[in-house]
């Protein structure tokens, strides 16, 4: 029984941590997107994470194609001193993009809301 404490404070002290350091992201809808990609006032990076054949099928002026499976290795085409927009289809693999940046340094992340679907 004794263990069972010890498993549950274990786990609480996990899920605590998980919430602290879990990444701080700002959220855009895809209907304010066109503002965003026209205010030139802020130099930001936009990024669609689908796969390439989703993203040439449809795409947005101004986003580069970083499929999400190929992030890791193409990092260094993002500046982590900029602001990066992130899309995807839903809005689930560009979540994944956040937390793959964020644990590469960068700060300055906005994920599009209900990704490509939601736009327009």
């Amino acid at each position: 029984m004794e263990w069972l404490l010890y498993a549950t404070g274990a786990y609480l002290i996990l899920v605590v941590f998980s919430k602290l350091t879990a990444p701080k992201v700002e959220s855009v809808s895809a209907k304010s997107l066109d503002a965003l990609i026209a205010d030139k006032s802020v130099k930001r990076q936009f990024v669609d994470v689908r796969t390439a054949g989703e993203f040439n099928g449809q795409k947005i002026k101004g986003f580069k194609n970083i499929p999400l499976d190929q992030l890791s290795k193409r990092m260094k085409e993002i500046s982590p001193d900029q602001p990066v927009v992130l899309m995807c289809a839903s809005g689930s693999r560009s979540m994944k993009a956040v937390k793959i940046l964020y644990r590469n340094g960068y700060r300055q992340i906005l994920n599009v809301k209900g990704g490509i679907s939601a736009y327009h």
